[in-house]
C-alpha cells in the first residue's frame, strides 16, 4: 500500500508543478523570456565561433552520451524492463503507475509541443540531431516522469532509508543532467528544459493518484 506520507508529497509535487508549468508557459507565449534564454546560450558557447562549446574538448561527448539517455529507445526499454520486474514480483499497482506514466507522459509531451509549436533553438548550431518542436523539452519531460514514478515506487518498498535517499537523489541528479544537456548542445531553450520538469511533475503525479485509485476501485 501506497504511505500516506508519500501521497502528501505527490499532491504537493503535483501543485508546484501545474504552477511551475503556467508560470514558464505564460512567458513563453509572451516572448518575455527570449533575451534570457538566448543569453544563456551564448554564454554557453566560444564568443568567436558559436559552434564551439564552452569547457574541455570530452566534455561535449560526456554531454551526448548524457543526453542519449533520455531518448525513446532506452525510456522505452526502462519501462519494458521495470515492468518485467514488476509482474514477476506482483506488484501491479506499481506496474500500472509506470505504463500510466510511460504512454500517457508520452502522449502529453507530444500535444504540447503542438499546442506551443515553439520552433528550436537557432541562436547557436545544434551540437546533435534534431527534428521537432522545442517547448517543452521531451527529454526533460519524459526522464522526470520514468526516474520519479522509479523513485515513489522505491519508497514505498520496504528497504531502508538511506537507500531510498540514495535512489532519490540520484534521481534528481540524473533528471537534471539530462536537462542541462539539451541546453549544452543548443537544442533547447532553458525555458524548454524548465517546461519539461514541470510537465514531468505534473504527470508523475497524475500519474500516481491515478494508479491508486483504479487499485482502489
Amino acid at each position: 500500500m501506497y504511505k500516506t506520507k508519500s501521497f502528501a508529497v505527490v499532491y504537493i509535487t503535483l501543485i508546484t508543478g501545474i504552477v511551475l508549468f503556467c508560470i514558464v508557459s505564460a512567458t513563453v507565449i509572451t516572448g518575455k523570456i527570449i533575451s534570457i534564454d538566448n543569453s544563456i546560450l551564448l554564454l554557453l558557447r566560444n564568443t568567436e565561433n558559436t559552434s564551439i562549446p564552452v569547457g574541455p574538448g570530452w566534455l561535449l561527448n560526456f554531454m551526448k552520451y548524457i543526453t542519449a539517455l533520455g531518448s525513446i529507445p532506452v525510456v522505452i526499454l526502462i519501462t519494458i524492463f521495470t515492468s518485467g520486474l514488476l509482474i514477476l514480483k506482483k506488484e501491479y499497482r506499481s506496474l500500472k503507475l509506470i505504463l500510466f506514466a510511460a504512454t500517457g507522459g508520452g502522449v502529453i509531451e507530444l500535444l504540447m509541443k503542438e499546442i506551443f509549436s515553439r520552433p528550436r533553438p537557432q541562436i547557436v548550431p545544434h551540437l546533435v540531431s534534431v527534428d521537432s518542436l522545442s517547448y517543452p523539452s521531451g527529454h526533460s519531460a519524459i526522464t522526470s516522469i520514468i526516474l520519479l514514478s522509479l523513485v515513489l515506487i522505491i519508497y514505498n518498498s520496504e528497504i531502508k532509508e538511506s537507500i531510498k535517499l540514495y535512489f532519490l537523489y540520484s534521481g534528481i541528479l540524473l533528471i537534471f543532467i539530462i536537462g542541462i544537456s539539451r541546453i549544452y548542445l543548443g537544442v533547447h531553450y532553458p525555458s524548454d528544459v524548465l517546461g519539461g520538469w514541470s510537465l514531468g511533475l505534473i504527470w508523475s503525479s497524475i500519474s500516481a493518484i491515478l494508479a491508486y485509485k483504479v487499485k482502489k476501485a
